[in-house]
């Protein structure tokens, strides 16, 4: 792979350095420009059409979380259900059997929250299970 980080990547680089943002690209298409612009106006030109781009674009935070199997009695399911849109916690699905499992999806520190406040609600959950590691 050819490195560009002269007159266009660098400018590029350092923008999204300084939003502290990982895990994205950004495209600059150049139709004109070389010699004539300059490596000023190059610069210029990728850090603009950079700064744009940011400007315009909706950012989505991701945090380290679980997956987690919730057991309740079937008389706790509302109040569960509650909580969660409260807490905004995506409920994944939903299986009935002798007891409700809820399967949710929620940040680590949500959890944790979640954990230290089940004692002071009055919520009967039956089991906790940690399933798997995910980003949310």
């Amino acid at each position: 792979m050819e490195n560009h980080l002269g007159t266009a990547g660098a400018p590029m680089l350092e923008l999204l350095r300084g939003k502290n943002l990982c895990n994205v690209i950004v495209i600059v298409t150049r139709y004109f420009g070389g010699i004539l612009l300059g490596t000023g106006g190059l610069v210029r030109a990728y850090a603009g059409a950079t700064k744009l781009a940011l400007e315009e674009v909706n950012f989505i935070e991701k945090q380290e979380g679980k997956k987690v199997e919730i057991v309740l009695e079937y008389g706790q399911l509302e109040n569960f259900k509650y909580y969660c849109r409260k807490e905004q916690i995506k409920i994944v699905k939903e299986e009935y059997s002798d007891n409700v499992i809820i399967f949710i999806e929620l940040s680590n520190k949500k959890l944790e929250k979640m954990k230290k406040e089940i004692d002071n609600l009055t919520l009967k959950i039956l089991r906790i299970n940690k399933m798997e590691e995910k980003y949310i």
